[in-house]
């Protein structure tokens, strides 16, 4: 006998739910590769180019040769934006789990909703005025040739906040509206 949708969806929750456990335990690889790649940004640049371009590389800054002080800030900096994306997993790993186990429309997954949608919302201007901050500190120290500060935010990341915190309000009256029509049944 086949499976009720109910059932496959939840299997299909399940399987999503291992997925995540595979980004976790891959997370230190992805973490290596971002460090290397930050790391020898500046030398694999200069290996690309020809003659007195790359000496244009050295534009680039190269976390290996900066200050104490520099080094500190910059991967301060590096931690912050992979910090990002690890509690936007972590959020997102925790509704996919609640999912699994059969609790969809619950007061959890409301907060989760609405959590991923404030920090959606907070996060563009947070990164952007800590790496405004970090780009001049290390201006002053020397670490870096030039303050050319961006201002940009990213306006779809906020865009997707506010929408998630509207999703909020919408599960949320399907709840009131699930939970008034098992009362009148």
């Amino acid at each position: 006998m086949g499976k009720s949708v109910r059932e496959q969806r939840q299997l299909w929750f399940r399987r999503l739910d291992r997925a995540f456990w595979l980004i976790w335990a891959a997370l230190p690889v992805v973490l290596w590769l971002a460090y290397y790649r930050t790391a020898t940004a500046s030398a694999t640049i200069a290996e690309s180019l020809i003659g007195e371009q790359a000496k244009c590389a050295s534009i680039v800054a190269n976390p290996l040769t900066m200050s104490a002080k520099g080094q500190v800030l910059f991967w301060s900096l590096f931690a912050l934006g992979v910090s990002f994306y690890a509690v936007l997993i972590g959020i997102l790993h925790r509704m996919v789990n609640r999912f699994a186990n059969g609790r969809i429309f619950v007061s959890e997954t409301l907060q989760g909703v609405w959590w991923m949608g404030i920090f959606l919302v907070v996060w563009p201007f947070v990164d952007t005025i800590t790496t405004i901050a970090v780009t001049y500190a290390l201006y002053q120290l020397g670490d870096i040739k030039f303050f050319l500060p961006s201002y940009g935010v990213d306006v779809g990341t906020v865009a997707g906040g506010v929408f998630l915190m509207a999703l909020k309000f919408v599960i949320e009256q399907a709840i009131l509206l699930q939970s008034e029509n098992d009362l009148t049944i």
